[in-house]
């Protein structure tokens, strides 16, 4: 009978073990579920809606994804829009701040200037900064030395290659008017300053038309047409890529040749483009995140700058304007649109 009474304490001591065993993985399961931090990233995007930002902000999730993350289990975009208005970028900045984001991504020169002045501790990546270092964003591109970090589109220094090319696209050309953002004043001086020098190596005139707002581009193609100019050169700039279907209008009713920055903008009908794949540097910069997640500092992480910059023609809108783009520059181009 004793030995009846053990064998069952026995069985029994093996059943509540075992049950204790099959209950570890679901214990612990939910333990790291419940550990688990979402971490919370903040976006100042430039435009006013998400459907504006779509085309950007689908490669910035595709980068998180591309690196194993998981949208509400290991991260939150907190994203907010400035409608083009620059003066909302430090509010929407501040109110990044009081939601406790662990990294803040800003769009634009604008937008990353912002963001420095309200914090000098929350790490910023920014996007779409032609001269971090003349903007004072970091000390050096290999070492930027303080909160922020990012990719660089050195749009700035690549104005001497696209007047080569327009001067290549554009017979005789003699004259061009440059369009820059005057809301960007550094980076607008900055290109216009480029854009001269290269210009009078060229033999070519610049005369700047200051754009504020989307409703004056009517008035300044109209106004580049009664001068008789034959060709624009836009600064890289969201304004006038928000604007690139009334810009690739506008170019080829009033028969001006557009050089843009962004590619995208000539599918949509503007005649060049030079720089670098918007998209994939967007989808680039969540590596930079995950660095920054992983405890590296923005001050040890240098910017980068694209890894390829690609030329893209429209042959359509070439067409249009009665040019004929001669066979040297097209076996340049990464990308002809026919």
């Amino acid at each position: 009978m004793s030995q009846e009474r053990e064998n069952g304490r026995d069985g029994s001591r093996r059943w509540a073990i075992l049950t204790l065993l099959s209950m570890a993985p679901l214990v612990a399961t939910n333990a790291s579920s419940q550990t688990r931090t979402v971490r919370k990233i903040g976006v100042l995007w430039h435009a006013a809606t998400p459907e504006d930002e779509a085309i950007y902000a689908a490669p910035l999730r595709k980068g998180f994804s591309d690196l194993g993350y998981v949208e509400n289990r290991d991260f939150q975009l907190i994203e907010t829009y400035a409608a083009e208005r620059y003066e909302r970028f430090t509010a929407n900045a501040r109110l990044l701040l009081d939601r406790t984001v662990d990294v803040i991504i800003a769009v634009t020169g604008p937008a990353a200037a912002a963001a420095q002045s309200v914090t000098s501790t929350t790490p910023i990546v920014f996007l779409v900064v032609p001269d971090p270092v003349g903007r004072k964003f970091a000390q050096s591109l290999s070492r930027p030395g303080g909160n922020l970090t990012g990719l660089s589109t050195v749009a700035i220094d690549l104005s001497s290659k696209r007047l080569d090319q327009l001067k290549v696209a554009v017979p005789g050309l003699s004259r061009i008017s440059l369009f820059v953002n005057a809301k960007d004043v550094p980076t607008s001086r900055s290109v216009e300053a480029q854009t001269r020098s290269a210009a009078a190596k060229l033999n070519i005139d610049v005369e700047v038309d200051q754009i504020n707002a989307p409703d004056e581009l009517d008035g300044a193609f109209s106004s580049v047409r009664r001068r008789g100019i034959p060709a624009v050169m836009l600064m890289q700039d969201p304004l006038f890529f928000n604007e690139r279907q009334q810009v690739a209008k506008l170019g080829l009713f009033n028969r001006v040749a557009t050089m843009v920055a962004n590619g995208i903008m000539v599918q949509d009908g503007c005649l060049m483009s030079y720089g670098p794949n918007f998209p994939a540097q967007f989808r680039r910069a969540a590596a930079f995140v995950d660095k920054i997640l992983k405890g590296q500092r923005p001050a040890d992480i240098p910017i980068e700058e694209p890894a390829r910059l690609e030329l893209v023609v429209n042959m359509r809108t070439a067409d249009a304007l009665g040019l004929t783009i001669p066979a040297a520059l097209l076996t340049q181009a990464n990308e002809i649109i026919e």
